[in-house]
């Protein structure tokens, strides 16, 4: 479900916008989750497993809208921290999850209570939550405005004086020069107009500013077919020779190596503490949870300062080491097993620190695959990207699964010890793969340039930057002459106060 869902919602947030791809999919995982908990829903194990598909297909969907708005919403200095406390929030939903498991089901350690059904319809609440939050606090991304075809500079401008007012920023309608009204109030300033916008990109807004005003409402049939084609588009640009060996190859191969190495391990980690005779595997699955915590601290601190590439390079290496040493000691005890000794404590508290270890360097590499992906890819496909690579992340997970579930049967005692081994391989082979990549967008702009099209009226030339400080493309001192008053303003007072509402 989470393969589907990230799959085709990642290309239809490019189409209908970041915010309603994310707002379905929260949606999809509350409804499909709380109906998995309800009898009249969910009365077989058929139907419990048909929703809880629905519920991976709304959890899939999330991803790409999530981390493209987060990173669209975000300044080139602070986007790493800002993505970084995004992808955090996995860590609070592990933790949570883990406590509740922990609480409702040592109510009945008989399992005689259906309370899995309690715990199936609490865990769909913050979905819920999350949906109600994003539509009341979270406008739709203005470079996704100027990068759609209709490059629509009035709802790019009204989701910027949107974003303004939800940081508090006052703004006065009735003010008739920005600089005279700061001198007085330095949180009010003159809204952001479609004309400020259209006046500096010009070389955009040439052919695309009146666009949609003759465009006539298209037919059902005309919208599908539209929908598709701009899938196949996005597909093409994606693998094209622009985009292919130096970002969506190596960038799919990251999210395959990572998958399968964290999801085998996190899926069966619990088999894992069982199989080498650990105690109290409620309260080792809650450390191994909050043992992310470190990573997503290390993660916020130094993103934006050490580099994307070698953050993720040190922590795949690291995660790879804590998995060897718990691999190493796991195989020590079951040695010791077979001639009738038990493990130490020592050995047991080696292990949990490695799992710990293992898990919070795994954060790292997680938040910061998060960010690059979602920097690596031009806006016009950014979605879309972002949606391919969780999807060949998904079936990463899959492979995992069967590949770990084969080892434990087959292992002869020491399966544990194989599935660690085999998971820190792909680790060691995923860190090869940032030094292939393009470039490292560590406090560089997003790239708003669009891959050559020539059935792509707005394609046509190279973008510029919409929402930065600055143009890669021209000197900043042009860039400053050619600015107006007002816009110079809205900026200044916007990008003062950054969008940590994300």
């Amino acid at each position: 479900g989470m393969l589907i869902g990230g799959t085709v919602l990642g290309f239809l947030s490019d189409r209908i916008g970041r915010r309603p791809a994310l707002l379905l999919g929260l949606l999809t995982n509350s409804v499909a989750g709380m109906c998995s908990s309800l009898p009249i829903f969910a009365p077989s194990f058929v139907s419990l497993t048909m929703w809880r598909f629905v519920a991976g297909v709304g959890i899939g969907a999330t991803v790409p809208p999530l981390f493209t708005l987060a990173s669209e919403w975000s300044s080139k200095e602070v986007r790493g921290v800002f993505v970084t406390a995004v992808a955090s929030f996995w860590m609070v939903g592990s933790i949570f999850v883990s406590s509740l498991a922990w609480c409702l089901f040592q109510l009945d350690p008989m399992h005689e209570l259906p309370i899995w059904r309690v715990f199936a319809a609490t865990c769909a609440l913050p979905s819920l939550l999350g949906a109600w939050m994003v539509y009341n606090y979270v406008p739709e991304s203005p470079r996704f405005y100027l990068a759609a075809e209709k490059c629509d500079y009035e709802l790019a401008a009204k989701s910027c004086n949107q974003m303004a007012m939800l940081l508090n920023v006052h703004l006065d309608h009735e003010k008739e020069s920005t600089l005279l009204g700061a001198a007085f109030d330095h949180r009010a300033v003159h809204p952001l107009t479609k004309d400020e916008l259209f006046s500096h990109h010009q070389e955009n807004a040439a052919n695309n500013f009146n666009f949609s005003e003759n465009a006539h409402s298209p037919t059902n049939r005309a919208k599908l077919n539209q929908t598709i084609n701009s899938t196949v588009d996005s597909l093409r640009k994606l693998y094209s020779s622009q985009l292919l060996p130096r970002t969506t190859l190596p960038l799919q191969l990251l999210w395959f190596c990572l998958s399968f190495a964290t999801y085998g391990i996190t899926t069966w980690i619990n088999t894992l503490f069982v199989e080498i005779q650990l105690e109290n595997i409620y309260f080792n699955s809650f450390l191994f949870a909050l043992s992310s915590l470190p990573g997503n601290i290390v993660s916020m601190v130094y993103s934006d300062r050490y580099g994307r590439k070698k953050m993720l390079i040190g922590s795949l290496i690291g995660a790879a080491s804590g998995l060897v040493v718990f691999a190493t000691t796991v195989y020590a005890g079951s040695r010791q097993e077979n001639d009738g000794q038990s493990n130490t404590s020592m050995q047991t508290f080696v292990i949990v620190l490695c799992a710990c270890a293992f898990q919070a360097f795994g954060t790292i590499s997680w938040n910061t695959i998060d960010i690059i992906t979602a920097e690596m890819f031009p806006t016009n496909v950014r979605s879309a990207g972002m949606g391919v690579c969780t999807a060949t992340g998904r079936l990463g997970g899959i492979l995992s699964q069967c590949i770990n579930a084969k080892l434990i049967v087959d292992g002869s005692g020491s399966g544990a010890a194989w599935i660690l081994v085999v998971a820190s391989i792909s680790l060691l082979f995923g860190a090869g793969m940032p030094l292939v990549l393009d470039r490292d967008m560590t406090m560089e702009e997003l790239r708003d340039d669009a891959i050559e099209d020539s059935t792509d009226c707005c394609c046509s030339r190279k973008r510029k930057d919409h929402l930065s400080d600055e143009e890669t493309d021209m000197p900043q001192l042009q860039l400053q002459s050619s600015r107006s008053l007002e816009y110079q303003s809205f900026q200044q007072e916007v990008e003062s106060n950054q969008p940590f509402l994300l």
